[in-house]
């Protein structure tokens, strides 16, 4: 598809988008929200819950982060969920999303890919706490609403830039984080009960701080960016909120401006429609996909298709003399440089190859949270089924609109060739996770160990969730979340 010429996608939108939406999000209410909305809500935040669980206490060059962070302290605003300390809320939202981002297990829209939860519910959250400090409690309802508005917000950022993409290519702009920045100001400004005007401020303040490239989170090996790129968006945007809520001005086009978001990263297309039409009865949030495995979601169907091919075959890794994978360029990003993927030096390396995460698949039958330690990337048999792996890039497989589909192809020692493909993964929108699917996640993520105390704790964190709109306080699921062992990483 061939990019409008920037000024004409300017001079095509007239709408004060940023105005519209900041009204909408103002607005955004319980009573009105959907209840298959509602429960995208309660689902977003049970499972932000439990891999950010997984996140404090385990996982690879993400806690200095954490660390650094927590020192700087700052005024008691905020809890870090699950050591229980409290620090300033721009920086508790931080720490909240690195950990709920330290394994690639979030949710994350399919085109362009957005991870969208990491976004909304830590800073929902501790803009909640912010909003308590004055007002003495916030609701589940509230909470509720915060998550919705912030959900949707970076959704239909993503739907509008969606048709200007070039999946014919890896990306140099990092949309989740550029976008992040306005949906986290969302679902804090919400959560802290900003008025449209104040609201408006809140974008217009995220606006000043976007920014986010591939580099340190795809292209360097030896970086945790993967790791905390959502982390800044989400401190900028309780930032961002508090801001607007002290009265400090940035009411501008945040969004659709000469200098706003869209020109000043995406050379000024958007489709202004999928950001204002519908507002309010078509939500753009239903559409994502929750990970049923770690690692990057493009890897998950060339899993699934080698994992098939073994069990169907009653194959051992033995049997397999070679594998031979088909990427699209998305596919090959996560394949090369070869070296480097199919022997992962860190944790964002390993989650970002499709070798590291195919091998496990085949050796062990599944991909877990224990692959991306420095034991489990240094596993012999998982690395030699890696050296064993080749790509080969089919550029038609570039998906528009879509995720790319999987294609692998196992070559026997004794010369059969078993070839399967995957189109989409479980968890992708045309296979979802229901919500008990989610809640068998969270347990799972919450008592890793099988703990009674943490099952328990961990079925008490579930029902209040479930039944979030009844709670007239969320201060009570907030203690609930640090455990008698707190966390290993920036405690």
């Amino acid at each position: 598809m061939r990019d409008p010429a920037p000024e004409t996608q300017a001079a095509a939108c007239d709408a004060p988008v940023t105005a519209i939406l900041a009204t909408y999000l103002a607005d955004v209410s319980h009573d009105t929200l959907p209840t298959v909305v509602c429960d995208h809500a309660k689902a977003s935040l049970l499972d932000t819950l439990g891999v950010a669980r997984i996140g404090a206490t385990s996982g690879d060059g993400h806690q200095a982060a954490v660390t650094a962070m927590t020192a700087g302290g700052g005024a008691p605003q905020a809890t870090i969920w699950f050591t229980g300390k409290r620090i300033d809320a721009a920086r508790a939202a931080f720490c909240n999303t690195v950990h709920a981002r330290a394994h690639d297990y979030d949710d994350i829209m399919v085109y362009p890919q957005v991870h969208v939860s990491v976004c909304t519910v830590p800073p929902a959250l501790a803009a909640a706490e912010f909003a308590a400090g004055a007002t003495g409690a916030v609701t589940g309802r509230r909470l509720l609403e915060a998550i919705a508005a912030g959900a949707e917000m970076q959704s239909r950022l993503a739907h509008a830039y969606g048709p200007f993409h070039d999946a014919s290519r890896f990306p140099i702009m990092l949309p989740t984080q550029i976008f992040g920045y306005f949906a986290a100001a969302a679902a804090a400004g919400r959560a802290m009960g900003l008025d449209a005007a104040r609201m408006q401020s809140a974008l217009g303040f995220a606006q000043m701080q976007a920014g986010g490239t591939e580099e340190m989170v795809v292209h360097a090996t030896d970086s945790v960016g993967k790791c905390l790129y959502a982390g800044f968006a989400s401190q900028a945007g309780v930032q961002a909120a508090i801001l607007a809520h002290h009265g400090a001005l940035a009411r501008g086009r945040a969004l659709e401006g000469k200098a706003g978001l869209f020109a000043a990263f995406f050379g000024g297309n958007f489709d202004a429609s999928a950001l204002i039409d519908g507002l309010g009865r078509d939500y753009r949030s239903l559409e994502r996909c929750t990970k049923a495995m770690p690692g990057t979601l493009v890897a998950h169907g060339y899993v699934e298709a080698g994992r098939s091919l073994m069990r169907s075959h009653d194959l051992s890794p033995d049997d397999v003399a070679e594998v031979e994978i088909v990427v699209g360029p998305w596919g090959l990003a996560m394949s090369e440089p070869a070296t480097d993927r199919r022997a992962p030096a860190t944790a964002s390396t390993a989650m970002n190859s499709i070798p590291f995460l195919l091998a496990k698949g085949l050796v062990n039958g599944k991909v877990e949270l224990a692959d991306m330690t420095p034991e489990g990337r240094s596993e012999p048999r998982a690395l030699d089924m890696a050296r064993r792996i080749r790509h080969r890039l089919v550029p038609e497989m570039a998906a528009p609109g879509g995720l790319e589909a999987a294609q692998v192809a196992l070559l026997l020692h004794d010369g059969t060739r078993l070839e399967a493909a995957c189109a989409a993964p479980l968890g992708h929108p045309s296979r979802p996770l229901g919500f008990d699917d989610i809640s068998r996640k969270f347990h799972a993520n919450m008592a890793p160990d099988g703990l009674p105390a943490d099952r328990a704790r961990a079925e008490r964190i579930s029902d209040m969730v479930a039944h979030l709109e009844d709670l007239p306080d969320i201060a009570p699921l907030l203690d609930l979340l640090p455990s008698g062992d707190r966390c290993k990483n920036g405690e």
